[in-house]
């Protein structure tokens, strides 16, 4: 199976046979991140690589090809068989699936796009903030211009991304304004000002967002989204979730299901909304202030029509699931819960709330698993544990 060869002890002769292909030899390797998704497998790989010219720290990711799958014909990915499964694997920035990655983290085709947008690239630097294989990355660009990011996309979904932006800076909501966009997928956004409400929860003395601030961003997001694609939210999916565990973890795999099942049916009679939402709502994607004010908003890419329940679900739910899985962030983050949950309570129905916070920590359960955490096992347990305990605690 996909998921096996790409990510057991195994996986080390499939990357040193593509690696020898450009006269690099692996020394260490470890996995970073897992997508399993049906028949297709896709998994990052943190790597050190011995080249002609020295040992360097490589990224380097693979995905099964399904039987229907034509190989990429893209430098740099070289597609592997076993004759029983085939495999495509590449080395950052090759990515077939983000070719502008090769834009983003090569300094001379860089040093030519931040010209083109007016932008000094004297002392140019990138930083890899995050990579998701073949789906999407995020570099962060300092320059004597100033800091900007770079949002690399498969490269037919840029455009789209790009008029959301301006749409929603048109309307004064607090996102990142987009400079422009390129043919290979790359977007090009403006640093938004504050400090990431994540990187607060680590000081007990930062004051934390006023719910009500938090519901007047969610507010200030104009009825045209409404005419954008509709996006399955979070708690509809929890049965997609709940497989997604029992295959990673068996033992898990009957209560998984159970939890979905409860979800499923408490979900089953309501409609989808009419709501403007965010769609992926929690306090990473919030920038604030010295006084906690919300003052940004990030990751606009699943705005659209929807249920406003579920937006706050999606807030709360990370909250329980950044506390569960980091001590530092713990009391800050079960102290924002709580402060938010009444208030949010008195917006929509409670009930619902529960049941779709719950739904939204099915989602979130799957992620120990997919970045590979240290002892992801007992993580997913204590995500499933908090998740039945809000459901045996609804009215």
């Amino acid at each position: 199976m996909a998921l096996d060869m790409l990510t057991g002890p195994d996986a080390g002769e499939l990357l040193e046979a593509a690696l020898s292909t450009a006269g690099g030899h692996l020394e260490d390797w470890r996995v970073t991140q897992v997508d399993h998704r049906g028949e297709v497998t896709t998994v990052a790989y943190q790597a050190t690589v011995q080249w002609p010219s020295g040992r360097t720290d490589d990224v380097l990711g693979a995905s099964s090809l399904a039987p229907e799958d034509e190989p990429p014909q893209v430098p740099g990915a070289l597609t592997l068989s076993d004759g029983e499964n085939r495999v495509c694997v590449w080395r950052l920035p090759d990515d077939p699936g983000l070719p502008g990655l090769t834009t983003a983290m090569q300094a001379p085709a860089l040093t030519e796009l931040l010209r083109s947008f007016g932008i000094n690239p004297g002392g140019l630097r990138t930083d890899l903030v995050s990579y998701r294989p073949k789906r999407r990355a995020v570099i962060r660009i300092s320059a004597a211009g100033g800091v900007i990011y770079a949002k690399v996309l498969p490269p037919g979904d840029v455009e789209a991304l790009h008029r959301r932006h301006e749409m929603l800076y048109r309307a004064g909501v607090p996102v990142p304004h987009s400079l422009g966009w390129t043919g290979d997928g790359l977007l090009v956004l403006e640093n938004l000002p504050g400090t990431p409400l994540r990187r607060r929860l680590t000081s007990a003395e930062a004051a934390l967002p006023d719910p009500h601030d938090v519901l007047s961003v969610l507010d200030r997001l104009p009825t045209a989204v409404l005419g954008l694609n509709r996006r399955r939210p979070w708690s509809r999916r929890a049965p997609q979730y709940a497989e997604l565990i029992g295959h990673a973890l068996p033992t898990e795999a009957e209560r998984a299901r159970q939890l979905a099942l409860v979800v499923a049916a408490g979900l089953k009679d309501t409609d989808l909304g009419s709501d403007p939402t965010h769609g992926d709502f929690y306090e990473a994607q919030l920038t604030v202030d010295h006084a906690g004010r919300i003052v940004g908003l990030l990751d606009v890419d699943t705005v659209g029509p929807g249920c406003r329940a579920d937006d706050l679900a999606t807030a709360l739910a990370h909250c329980e699931a950044l506390a569960l899985s980091s001590p530092r962030h713990a009391d800050r983050s079960y102290a924002m819960s709580r402060l938010w949950g009444p208030v949010f309570e008195q917006r929509v129905d409670a009930d619902q709330l529960r049941l779709r916070t719950a739904g939204v920590l099915m989602s979130l359960a799957t992620g120990p698993h997919r970045v590979q955490r240290p002892q992801w096992q007992s993580a997913t347990t204590r995500l499933l544990d908090r998740m039945e305990g809000i459901l045996q605690n609804r009215s």
